[in-house]
């Protein structure tokens, strides 16, 4: 073997060894990133759990708000349906009478 030959050959074990590195340091790396991706479908996971709680907590909020009636309301809707009342009894008295 030359000199010329046994100087390639340590060039492309200086590059190969170089490339091997490079590829346990990519590996590392890609392990690394993967990791990181599960942490994060985790935790997009759990926010998604609480959003959907407290879009619940929300809709059972608004539906107790329209349930609730205060003081002057409750005598507003009384009388509402006692307007309600009277005119089923006055179309019931027409009916009746035909």
């Amino acid at each position: 073997m030359t000199d010329n030959d046994s100087l390639l050959i340590e060039q492309f074990e200086v590059k190969l060894r170089k490339l091997m590195d490079l590829y346990e340091n990519l590996k590392c790396r890609n392990r690394m990133l993967e990791e990181q991706l599960a942490g994060k479908d985790a935790q997009i996971s759990g926010l998604t759990a609480r959003l959907n709680e407290l879009e619940q907590s929300y809709s059972n909020l608004k539906q107790s708000k329209v349930l609730e009636v205060s003081g002057h309301d409750l005598d507003s809707t009384k009388h509402r349906i006692a307007g309600l009342v009277r005119e089923i009894d006055h179309c019931i008295e027409l009916l009746n009478t035909k």
